[in-house]
């Protein structure tokens, strides 16, 4: 985590503990306003003290001083009305993960209305961001919810990378972004059928028939059934079915 502000930048070191850590980006993330309840079940989930809410006030009190300290006023930006608090980011602000959300929603609508090669870069940037680890050595359940949402996401971007490489020629990336997508969830059967398309589309039907017996393995080892008709039909095009 990095904070850029005009006068300089502060990072996970100046936060000096995953409590501060958890705290800003969750306000950062949720960008509504939370209460102070609601935050420090975030922050120290079913382990809260007598003492949180003096806790909490420090870690707030903490971030502001580093906020005033790039530059940025920190009681306007770190605000607390009503018992709740909110972060209110200055105009122009960039926040990684907002970014990587827009570009993969641009990238989703490019591949419906058929502009795949307007749909690339945006996946491709999405993805890059998404691939960040969010919070590491930090856990609990609000953290593990953002890190399910950020690995279904980067999910995506794989696929409209997948079948974006496939439409414009490049079957040997297309591949390796369906790689990628069974290594993120290989238990997910649209990885193993985006592989095949991409090994069909070079022409080598092997390795396609292989990415089928990968999938009808896992899902008769772990669930004890089939693949979907919508996996056969790819298989039908291999001439195999």
């Amino acid at each position: 985590m990095v904070f850029e502000g005009p006068t300089g930048t502060f990072d996970e070191a100046d936060l000096a503990g995953n409590q501060s850590r958890i705290v800003l980006a969750a306000l950062i993330y949720e960008r509504i306003p939370m209460s102070r309840e609601r935050l420090a079940q975030i922050v120290w989930s079913d382990n809260l003290g007598d003492g949180w809410s003096a806790s909490l006030n420090s870690l707030v009190s903490r971030i502001r001083s580093l906020l005033n300290e790039v530059g940025i006023d920190g009681r306007s930006t770190l605000q607390s009305i009503g018992g709740s608090y909110s972060v209110v980011l200055p105009a122009g602000a960039w926040v990684d993960l907002e970014v990587a959300r827009k570009r993969l929603d641009r990238a989703e609508g490019a591949m419906r209305r058929d502009s795949s090669l307007e749909a690339l870069p945006d996946a491709t940037v999405a993805s890059s961001i998404l691939r960040r680890p969010f919070l590491g050595g930090a856990d609990g359940e609000w953290i593990e919810g953002v890190r399910r949402s950020m690995k279904a996401s980067l999910y995506a971007c794989y696929e409209v990378l997948a079948e974006g490489w496939v439409i414009h020629g490049d079957a040997r990336l297309a591949a390796s972004m369906a790689e990628l997508a069974i290594e993120l969830d290989p238990m997910r059967e649209i990885g193993y059928r985006l592989l095949m398309k991409a090994e069909l589309s070079r022409g080598d039907t092997i390795a396609a028939l292989q990415a089928f017996d990968r999938c009808e393995r896992i899902l008769r080892s772990e669930f004890g059934c089939s693949p979907s008709p919508e996996t056969l039909a790819v298989l039908q095009r291999l001439g195999a079915g």
